[in-house]
Order: structure tokens, then sequence, then C-alpha cells
């Protein structure tokens, strides 16, 4: 069974309960001084491993700060951070031999954010991904099935059994 967990702001929280089983990669990762970059969260829905990462660039606009319109999700340096962490943690996933199709969703929350904007990016993100490298004759398993950039609002209305809801 999954677990509850609360963003590293402490603004936010993400219900995973229904999922068969969650986790976050990081401490495992650390437990094992290994230094890669992960998703926030792993977990299986419906027979799925879905990595998730999420980033809420809103809340210091929401607070009066201005860094959130310095954070830039289209640069090239963001864009590869976040395909880098997919590989980074399909190694766990990898390693443990989940024998399931794989769905890597980013939720994105951006002040400048809009749905134009996140099909735009994950288009960008996607290419960097291996759907093209899986389809080679000689790649004997499937890597990853669908990617997607969602709002908050566009998460909830796709799994509403697994909310992300404000603390």
């Amino acid at each position: 069974m999954g677990e509850i967990y609360v963003e590293e702001s402490g603004n936010y929280q993400i219900d995973l309960l229904r999922s068969d089983w969650s986790l976050q990669l990081q401490p495992h990762y650390r437990n094992a001084n290994i230094e890669l970059a992960d998703v926030d969260y792993i977990f299986q829905y419906h027979n799925r491993v879905i990595l998730l990462e999420y980033k809420n660039a809103k809340l210091p606009s929401e607070q009066g700060f201005r860094t959130a319109d310095q954070f830039n999700p289209n640069s090239d340096k963001k864009i590869h951070n976040i395909a880098q962490k997919f590989f980074d943690s399909y190694f766990y996933i990898s390693a443990k031999r989940y024998k399931r199709p794989v769905t890597y969703i980013y939720v994105l929350e951006w002040p400048h954010g809009d749905v134009t904007m996140r099909k735009a990016l994950r288009n960008k993100i996607a290419a960097k991904l291996p759907f093209r490298f899986q389809q080679e004759e000689h790649i004997g398993q499937h890597i990853i099935d669908e990617f997607a950039v969602l709002s908050i609002e566009e998460w909830n209305q796709r799994y509403r059994e697994l909310p992300i809801t404000r603390v």
C-alpha cells in the first residue's frame, strides 16, 4: 500500500494510499551512497509503474517572491535534468525487475504555464526520452510507455484517487 507524502516546501501533499506501493527513491540512493538524479515518487497504480516528478514554481510568487519569474522550465539545462531523472530512476525499476508498463509524469505548476506551454515542454523532454530507442529491433523490452507534463489540476482530473492537495 502507498503512503501520503508532503512535498519539500510543506505546502502540498500527494495521497498515494490507493496505489499498490509507493516510495521516495532519494533515501534509497542516499543510503547506498549513490549520487543519481531521481524523481520525487515512484509507485504502482493500476498495474503500471509511475515515476512522478513534482515542481511547484508558483509557490514563491504566491508568497510574494520573484524566484518564480526566474524559473524557466524550457531551458536546455532544466529539460536535460528532467530527462536525466527518468534514466536515473529507471535504474531502480530495472534493478528491482519490475515488469510493468512505465509512465513518467512531470507535474509542473508555474505562473507562466498553460496547456499549450505544457504540451510544447512535453514534446521537448520526450525527445530526450527513450521512445525511439525502444523501437529498435534489438531492444528486448519496453522502457517507457507514456510521458506527460500536467498541472496539479490536470493530475487531479486524471488521477482522482491520488490527489495532490494543499496541506
